[in-house]
């Protein structure tokens, strides 16, 4: 066994698990560091930055990543031990300075893949791009990690790898996937054979093994098996299987009855071939003879007909099923300043909420957009996440950017509230003065539509701003019970239409100013949905920028934020200033052509979902993100960043990804019913077809849970299926459905 460290700071060594392996491997953050340690040394090679630059940043970033440590485990548990450590039978080799290491993998390993005595378990390229690092089991009788490499390096040709990869404390940080040349999981994570411990600082070690040693271990299989699927990854299809419903992976106690499941799907696509089937799946833990068995009990019963429908999910998983992206891993000027005081958890949700405020400095500028009408830069966003998520983690941010505002504001409610005592003190037959002209720009959430009226009229042309804690304050607006008032403020508001009112009362409030309203807004999931279940495909939602929060996980430690201070503010202060001197037509001829790119991807995506709303939401949300990268030229003093692409797309995704996760289902079969017919995705019975074709009760609780219903009303469901013979009671707590019946 080999262990894990969080990062080179952390003494504290785990074991690694499959599962804690393989997510580091799709861990973003892995992502991001790699991505940039690779344009780092891309720099270098440019003449972008000098040596030292380039090693600091190298060592500064390297640093933070998770790290193996794969040829032993220290018997305390800690990285600097004690008490020594026991060999984990594997052994690794670094190759740097490599320009193509791809090519050298092809020429020179994957030739050994297939001879017996030399059991590679992991070839992967190098966090920087520029490297290889080969991981092997150590032949049997070979009396050291160092005289391993000796012979590994024979084999290969080659012995120009770094000799300092021989102590067994060495570290390997991971990598992402996409960086992986082979793997096999089965031998990488095998117990190790008996192995003479690693010789001490000084120790000579004996002579490399022959090259042809054999090492005792079962033949290769004679056949290659395909690894995809219509371009997919057989593993990555089986674990979206073993996930489905939104269930976590499998754990001890649950794996073996999991897999089995697993495996009976996955036989479909993989010829009914227990051989094949051991090649792709997913183990999670189990032993190679267990797994085994599962493959062959699998393929032993009889196949039906027709793919199970779980299986056809996993196939064509829905847009509202998709991940979160991850964050660029360089960001314009502003935003990565923004950012630099936000926990890593928060910077997504930030990064999208920050622009509403940062639109409200804006003074009646306006772009061209390609469907050539001129546009205003206004913004609003929606946090939707759970409960104590940490909701209000943009609002540090926001005080800072709208600080100068709120300044202003605090000296215009003086003069008001100056006034009023004025009016106040005089008798009802009294010569009063006119109310003054007061420009209040961040307005509190619970005010009414004579004061959103006045607001406007008074701010002459200037956005007006608000906060809510609570998307319901945004009730306040909605005037006449009866109507929904608070929503028609959302449409015309992204728009910038004219809003107002007309009293015939001498005192009251009487105008139709333009409605630059921006704002930021909280909920959480199952309040959103509520809120708007009415409204789906009425134009509210489309108009909004979504963000939201990734669950954290039971126990884990509270978030810290950096301290934001009057460096920071300095830093902040030429942005705002360039925002506030915009004015008038303005053209971004970058932005202009970035929004045809992304309408155009857009486009191709909801073609080939055939997702109605994706297609409904990815107009609007395009048209979001043009403003966003307009304010942030605005806000660079008129000049593009080549960051400012990268982020954008990354925003826009974002914002969809996160509206079909909280109401694409929803929105998809409302617009079916508008249309008159069912979707073929979405039927009236969707939770039915989420589920497998022999399922639980438990089962019906997840799907509903993942769909944000409650338990409450599951039984009702099942009985409402029965009665319309849609599904069958088999036992006292399994369940067949239609389908199933009419296949047997």
């Amino acid at each position: 066994m080999f262990g894990i460290l969080k990062n080179v700071y952390d003494s504290a060594v785990q074991p690694c698990t499959r599962n804690f392996f393989h997510g580091l491997l799709d861990n973003p953050r892995v992502e991001e560091i790699c991505a940039a340690l690779a344009e780092n040394e891309k720099a270098y090679e440019e003449g972008r930055k000098t040596k030292k630059e380039h090693d600091d940043f190298k060592a500064k970033h390297k640093s933070l990543l998770p790290a193996f440590l794969l040829q032993g485990m220290p018997k305390d548990g800690r990285r600097k031990s004690q008490a020594g450590y026991t060999p984990s039978g594997l052994a690794m080799m670094d190759y740097d300075g490599l320009p193509r290491p791809q090519e050298y993998f092809e020429q020179k390993v994957r030739p050994l893949l297939e001879r017996p005595d030399i059991r590679i378990c992991w070839v992967h390229v190098t966090p920087s791009g520029r490297g290889l690092r080969i991981v092997f089991r150590i032949p049997s009788g070979c009396p050291s990690i160092e005289a391993a490499q000796r012979w590994m390096g024979e084999q290969l040709g080659d012995t120009s790898y770094d000799a300092c990869v021989k102590d067994i404390t060495r570290l390997s940080f991971a990598v992402p996937r996409r960086y992986v040349l082979y793997l096999d999981e089965d031998l990488l994570f095998a117990e190790p054979e008996a192995q003479p411990a690693a010789p001490v600082s000084g120790e000579s070690a004996p002579a490399p093994l022959p090259a042809q040693q054999p090492a005792q271990q079962p033949a290769a299989p004679a056949k290659a098996y395909p690894t995809t699927f219509h371009g997919e990854p057989l593993a990555d299809i089986a674990r979206r299987c073993a996930t489905a419903g939104g269930e976590s992976e499998p754990e001890e106690g649950e794996r073996h009855q999991r897999m089995l499941k697993v495996a009976g799907l996955m036989r479909y696509i993989c010829g009914n071939d227990p051989n094949w089937l051991l090649q792709i799946l997913p183990t999670y833990g189990l032993p190679p003879e267990e797994m085994k068995g599962i493959a062959e009990w699998a393929c032993a019963q009889p196949l039906r007909p027709k793919r199970p429908q779980e299986l056809e999910q996993a196939l064509r998983p829905r847009p509202e099923d998709e991940e979160l992206p991850g964050l660029p891993a360089k960001l314009p000027q502003l935003v990565d300043l923004l950012l630099s005081r936000t926990p890593d958890i928060y910077k997504a949700a930030t990064a999208q909420g920050i622009f509403p405020s940062l639109a409200t400095y804006v003074y009646q500028a306006y772009f061209l957009y390609i469907d050539g009408t001129l546009t205003g830069l206004g913004q609003m966003c929606l946090l939707i996440a759970p409960s104590s998520s940490g909701k209000s983690c943009v609002n540090a941010v926001i005080d800072r950017i709208l600080a100068s505002i709120a300044a202003q504001d605090e000296e215009n409610r003086r003069v008001e509230q100056q006034w009023k005592d004025e009016v106040n003190s005089k008798g009802a037959n009294k010569d009063k003065r006119k109310r003054p002209k007061t420009c209040v720009q961040w307005v509190e959430p619970d005010m009414t539509n004579a004061v959103l009226v006045q607001r406007l009229m008074d701010a002459g042309g200037h956005y007006i701003y608000t906060r809510m804690d609570e998307l319901k304050q945004f009730d306040a607006l909605k005037g006449n019970v009866k109507t929904n008032g608070q929503f028609n403020i959302m449409c015309l508001a992204h728009d910038e239409s004219p809003y107002g009112q007309e009293r015939v009362g001498t005192m009251s409030v009487s105008g139709r100013p333009h409605l630059r309203f921006n704002w930021n807004a909280s909920t959480t999931i199952g309040q959103g949905k509520a809120y708007f279940r009415k409204v789906l495909i009425d134009g509210p939602l489309t108009r909004l920028s979504l963000c939201t929060i990734p669950d954290q996980g039971i126990g884990a430690d509270i978030p810290v934020y950096g301290t934001y201070d009057e460096t920071f503010d300095q830093q902040l202060r030429p942005y705002i200033e360039n925002l506030r001197r915009a004015t008038g037509r303005m053209e971004c001829p970058e932005a202009y052509a970035l929004a045809k790119r992304l309408n155009e991807e857009c486009r191709q995506k909801a073609q080939k979902l055939q997702s109605r709303a994706y297609d409904s939401f990815r107009k609007r949300a395009a048209h979001i993100a043009y403003r966003k990268a307009c304010l942030l030229w605005l806000a660079n003093g008129q000049r593009w960043e080549p960051e400012i692409e990268d982020f954008v797309r990354w925003s826009l995704q974002y914002d969809l990804a996160c509206k079909m996760r909280f109401f694409g289902r929803e929105t998809e079969e409302e617009m079916s019913r508008e249309m008159g017919y069912a979707s073929l995705s979405y039927s009236t019975s969707a939770t039915l077809a989420r589920l497998p074709e022999e399922f639980t009760y438990q089962d019906l609780v997840r799907a509903r849970l993942a769909e944000g219903q409650s338990e409450k009303g599951a039984m009702d469901q099942l009985k409402q299926w029965k009665s319309r013979s849609k599904v069958e009671k088999v036992t006292s707590d399994k369940y067949e459905t239609a389908t199933f019946r009419k296949l047997n």
